[in-house]
């Protein structure tokens, strides 16, 4: 799960929460306990509003997608990934992925979605994205969503069928 992905689960959770921070508030009748309810609901919605600054400002960091109807592969750096890690799995270089990436540091941290210098056709109108996971294998993921190894090959062009690596992010079309 990456960053983003966490604080969306957090906001929602937050927010689902929030009738009962109002409801806690309404029920107390002591007044030393209602001071301490409205604090605990000026904090939660202080939090909420942090999580949503901190979403806004992650989603701005994302690297934007190359121009001109050209896909890339995209992979979400696992924890002790680095550039020359992941330049050494994709067989490129770590100016490669920097040159498509140009808001990406030198160090990024586990999470973070970076571009990969890897064509793609297309995505199909219908299609999902799918986070590999470690031990993922393509048939594995072929037989769960009904395609193909030889489809899932094309559509994210995939060098070796038996190698693909945790956090890779594959186009799945969807019947």
């Amino acid at each position: 799960m990456n960053s983003l992905e966490i604080i969306d689960k957090l906001l929602k959770s937050e927010k689902e929460d929030q009738p009962l921070y109002k409801q806690l508030r309404i029920e107390l009748e002591n007044t030393r306990y209602q001071r301490a309810a409205n604090f605990l609901c000026n904090l939660q919605r202080k939090q909420i509003d942090i999580l949503e600054t901190l979403m806004d400002e992650l989603e701005e960091e994302l690297p934007s997608p190359p121009a001109d109807e050209i896909y890339y592969a995209q992979h979400i750096l696992q924890p002790g990934e680095n550039l020359r890690i992941l330049a050494r799995e994709y067989n490129t270089t770590v100016a490669k992925i920097k040159e498509l990436n140009p808001k990406l540091t030198d160090t990024p941290e586990a999470g973070q979605l970076i571009y990969l210098p890897i064509k793609i056709p297309k995505p199909p109108a219908q299609h999902i994205k799918y986070y590999v996971q470690p031990g993922d294998t393509l048939y594995e993921i072929a037989q769960e969503y009904d395609t193909t190894v030889d489809a899932l090959v094309r559509i994210n062009n995939i060098a070796d069928p038996d190698i693909i690596f945790p956090g890779r992010i594959l186009i799945i079309p969807c019947a």
